[in-house]
């Protein structure tokens, strides 16, 4: 695969959270309002103010299993959203396979009628979102989403891909990769990265994590995002 990739390793993940407080302040996002709904999962999912969220899950085999899954759009090679976007507000860029939504021209006021919009709906993971609650009322904003932190790379989005190939992550890093403690987020280059993934399946496997896989299955579902998990995907809400 052509471009760079983001690998988020579950079984180093500790559910810290700090990466969602850094993509809101790299992204200028405000905090939204919550409440407990007895778990540690908070907000419950993502949304206009968080494009990302660690989610929680309690799985009992033999014994309790506390598991943590960073979510967040996935980058598809392919992406659908793009496809339905009726506003081409929603833009995949050809060198990197980022995926991000043009905020000048998306409005979800005048895209559909509906609360759920079209690239919501085509999305398998249903994760562009427009609304969020903030001092008891609710704001709706453009379509947000993970962009990759694409503005902290050494590469400009604005040049046509084909006279300008290159693309530096040496200098600067996804923020939540930056900021994430054990080491969980790793980006780089697409191949490479999924070579790391598939060797940390390999070691989980024989240490005590037999179902242990890539998600999402690259075969079938190319993404430029991508999970390391110890447990089958079902598990995790998937």
């Amino acid at each position: 695969m052509i471009g760079i990739r983001l690998l988020i390793d579950t079984s180093k993940c500790v559910a810290c959270r700090a990466c969602q407080v850094a993509c809101q302040q790299w992204h200028s996002l405000p905090s939204e309002d919550t409440t407990f709904t007895g778990t540690y999962q908070n907000p419950p999912d993502v949304s206009g103010a968080n494009l990302t969220v660690a989610k929680f899950f309690e799985v009992y085999d033999t014994k309790l299993n506390w598991l943590f899954f960073k979510d967040q759009c996935r980058h598809c090679e392919n992406p659908f959203c793009l496809q339905r976007c009726p506003l081409n507000a929603i833009i995949r860029d050809a060198t990197t396979g980022i995926v991000r939504i043009d905020p000048v021209k998306c409005d979800p006021s005048i895209c559909h009628g509906a609360e759920t919009k079209p690239c919501q709906v085509q999305c398998p993971y249903g994760i562009p979102e427009y609304k969020y609650v903030k001092d008891g009322s609710l704001v709706r904003t453009v379509m947000r989403k993970c962009d990759f932190c694409y503005d902290r790379f050494d590469y400009d989005f604005n040049h046509d891909p084909l006279n300008n190939p290159t693309w530096d992550t040496g200098s600067r890093k996804p923020a939540c990769e930056l900021t994430c403690p054990p080491g969980a987020i790793l980006s780089g280059d697409a191949d490479s990265i999924l070579t790391e993934a598939n060797n940390r399946v390999n070691y989980l496997k024989t240490d005590g994590f037999p179902d242990a896989s890539v998600y999402p299955k690259q075969i079938d579902d190319p993404t430029h995002v991508i999970w390391v998990l110890t447990k089958i995907w079902s598990v995790y809400g998937l």
